[in-house]
């Protein structure tokens, strides 16, 4: 049996793998369709959304360990506490 710590890592590895695989599949198919020789035009609306996907995979990786783990979300609001020090209990809650 997995204790519940184990649990919350291989939830929290599956959103990322899903993130990953969610962000980054259509810029493999882009290119696969680019290196087969079918044209492509690499200034179209869906080139565009294709990029942006995959730098978006490189965000998303932060707000799913702060969904995910309690004290990633204790840390973030010891920081926001640090920067603004009149906001001493700060309210940041991540509900999932």
């Amino acid at each position: 049996m997995i204790d519940k710590a184990g649990r919350n890592a291989v939830v929290t590895a599956m959103m990322v793998c899903c993130g990953y695989i969610v962000c980054v599949t259509p810029v493999y198919i882009f290119d696969i369709l680019f290196m087969s020789g079918v044209n492509v035009d690499l200034e179209s609306w869906y080139s565009n959304l294709v990029t942006s996907l995959m730098y978006a995979n490189s965000v998303i990786n932060p707000f799913i360990y702060a969904a995910k783990y309690r004290e990633f979300q204790r840390g973030v609001r010891s920081l926001l506490s640090k920067i603004n020090p009149s906001q001493q209990q700060s309210q940041i809650s991540v509900v999932i």
